[in-house]
Order: structure tokens, then C-alpha cells, then sequence
């Protein structure tokens, strides 16, 4: 078997191409080693990944690479090839040159945006996905101490994550169920925060989050993770309270009119001077019975066709909000604050990409 695992849910090759942009991502900005792929010493125990030398894993990077182009492109250009190879030749040298090195990497990412766009637009703009995430998580948390707030401030600035979300607005069908909301949330989370730093801000306690943030958004987009894994029941039972609040909202008007026509009945039926006390009071009564109960009815069944099954759209958009909050890390005591009402599972193009009548400009 070759390629990536197929998700649970998404477009397999759209989740395809964004783990391929990540992971170009992560060998451009992963340190040029010198010395070449090599297994590590045999000892008492038998090594994990972490005990292969780097050139060893950059080398894997590079196979899974491959593995990945070769599933989005069964036969891929000549120019992917060239490339490909290249880079392969290079991280297989023992005296290679961080800068040689580098810029064949460079020149396939160039190839295979341009192949994957021409292929199919979808896979160029999910690939793109895929590396300007990884940026946003990588560079920040691979960053010197005192370069910190500069690095935050440049992956998460406001015109960069709103061309992000864009992208994720785009491909949200495509993406694994519940991932590009709350990717899109968590991003704008974080550049709420970066935005409001201070000369106090905790920027070492930032990155150590952004670390973990990498790995949720990571595992989201390229469908490693399902989101609903990512849900204790405390998760559930959020998204149920939130529906059962807009129940009450939804009964509340139907209710409201039938209490309103029951006392216009009711002062009716009482002023018949023709019929008995007892019997005036007995229609009275079963008139409220029958309007209360074909009021809660009607609002019953508006409410029971969004929640009905766990297909339901209203379920669906409660648990984007319940999976948004697991899989936003922000530095403490920041947090995801849950969004509720209208605005929940809202994914909409950013108003100046909407008015200025072309693209947004690609993420940096």
C-alpha cells in the first residue's frame, strides 16, 4: 500500500493534498543535518523514531513525499520528477549543502503547487492549505526566544489568517467533517491574542501551545484524527444544552399565540350566558388542552427535523462549536470562548475578497 491512509470523512485527495503541503512544509523548515541516513547504535532496547539520526528522518520525510505525490499523480510530470529526484539525491549525500539542499526543496514545492493546481484547482488550494498551516504552527514553534513575537506576529497576521480562512471556506465540504471550523475558529483565536500582546505577553508558554496546536490542526485537515475522537462527554452534553436552549426559544413564539387565542376563547366561552357554568368551564379546559398540546407540537416538530438522527444540520453545527473548543490551544488563561445563537458553524469569504473582485492574495 502506497500514499496516505484514506479519512473517515472528507474528499480523500483533497485531505491528500493538504497533508502533502504539510509536509513539505516541515522538510523545507526541518535543520539540513550533515552526514547520511544511517540507523542508530543497536542497544538494550529497540529505537523509535526519535532515536534515527535527523538526516535518517529528513530521508523518510522525503519517501513519504513521494508516496503522496504519487497517489495525487499517478503519472506525474516530468518536472515534478526532475525535482523529486533531486531532493532525494541531495538528503541521500553525506556532504550536502544546507543551501543546495534548500533550494531543491524550493523548486519542488514550486512544481508540485503548479501541478496540482493544473490537475485539479481543488488539489492546488488544499496543498496551499496544508503548507500555510504547517507555517503558522512551525515557524513560531521553532523560533529563537527573542524572536518570538516577531514570528507570531508575521504567521498570524490579520490579512494572512484571513486568506487562510478563506481557503478553509472553500474547501470545507471537502475537508473531514467538523475540521475547517474549527481550524478557521482556532485561527482567529489566535491572532485575536497575538494582536493584543503586550510587552508582558508569555510568548515561551505561546509557543510550547502552539507545538500542540500544530498537531490538532494537522491531524483535522489531512483526516488522521476524526474530530468527533477529539470530544469527551462533557463535548456532547455542551452541544446538547445549546439545543435544548434553542428549543425553548423555538416554542416559545408558537406557545405565546396559542396561550393569547386560548384566552380569547376562553373569555368567549364564559360570557355564553345559554351554557351551564360546569359545561363552560369544561370546554374552557379542553380547549387549553388541545392548544397547548398542538403548540408544542408544531414547535416539536420544526426543532425535530434539524436534530433528527445524528445527522441532523443542527446537531452538526453544535458539535463544530463543542469540537472548535477541544481543538483550540491557547496560551493560559486565554481559552476558546464558546460561540452560541446564529453565529455558530457561520463560515462566510472574507468582505474585502467578496468586493474586490479577484483572489486574495496567497498566504506568505
Amino acid at each position: 500500500m502506497t500514499g496516505p491512509m484514506p479519512p473517515a470523512s472528507g474528499n480523500a485527495r483533497v485531505c491528500a493534498a493538504a497533508s502533502l503541503g504539510w509536509q513539505m512544509a516541515k522538510l523545507y523548515h526541518s535543520p539540513v543535518r550533515e552526514g547520511a541516513a544511517a540507523d542508530p547504535r543497536r542497544g538494550a532496547r529497540l529505537p523509535g523514531i526519535s532515536g534515527f539520526p535527523d538526516a535518517t528522518q529528513a530521508k523518510w520525510l522525503a519517501e513519504q513525499i513521494d508516496a503522496t505525490v504519487t497517489s495525487l499523480l499517478p503519472t506525474p510530470p516530468g518536472p515534478v520528477t526532475e525535482a523529486l529526484g533531486r531532493v532525494m539525491g541531495l538528503l541521500g549525500e553525506r556532504g550536502r549543502r544546507r543551501d543546495a539542499t534548500l533550494d531543491a526543496v524550493f523548486t519542488l514545492h514550486c512544481r508540485l503547487l503548479e501541478s496540482l493546481t493544473v490537475a485539479d484547482f481543488r488539489l492546488g488550494k488544499a496543498y496551499g492549505l496544508g503548507r500555510a498551516l504547517a507555517e503558522t504552527t512551525l515557524v513560531p514553534a521553532a523560533a529563537a526566544a527573542d524572536d518570538l513575537d516577531e514570528a507570531f506576529g508575521e504567521l498570524l497576521a490579520a490579512g494572512r489568517v484571513t486568506t487562510i480562512k478563506d481557503w478553509l471556506v472553500e474547501l470545507k465540504t471537502m475537508l473531514p467533517d467538523h475540521a475547517a471550523y474549527a481550524v478557521s475558529v482556532g485561527l482567529t483565536d489566535w491572532q485575536r491574542w497575538v494582536a493584543a500582546a503586550s510587552d508582558g505577553t508569555d510568548w515561551r508558554s505561546a509557543q510550547l501551545e502552539m507545538r500542540v496546536q500544530g498537531q490538532l490542526w494537522r491531524g483535522l485537515i489531512t483526516g488522521e484524527k476524526a474530530a468527533a475522537d477529539l470530544l469527551n462527554l462533557s463535548g456532547y452534553l455542551a452541544a446538547a444544552r445549546q439545543i435544548a436552549k434553542r428549543a425553548i426559544v423555538a416554542a416559545r413564539w408558537p406557545i405565546l399565540i396559542a396561550v393569547l387565542a386560548t384566552a380569547g376563547v376562553i373569555v368567549t366561552v364564559l360570557t355564553l350566558h345559554s351554557v351551564s357554568p360546569t359545561a363552560r368551564l369544561v370546554a374552557a379546559l379542553a380547549w387549553v388542552g388541545a392548544t397547548l398540546v398542538a403548540a408544542f407540537r408544531a414547535s416539536g416538530a420544526l426543532l425535530g427535523s434539524a436534530v433528527k438522527d445524528a445527522e441532523g444540520w443542527l446537531w452538526q453545527t453544535e458539535l463544530d462549536e463543542s469540537v472548535a473548543t477541544v481543538a483550540t490551544r491557547m496560551p493560559p488563561p486565554a481559552q476558546h470562548r464558546r460561540v452560541t445563537g446564529a453565529q455558530v458553524g457561520t463560515m462566510a469569504f472574507s468582505t474585502g475578497a467578496m468586493f474586490a473582485g479577484q483572489d486574495t492574495p496567497p498566504a506568505t
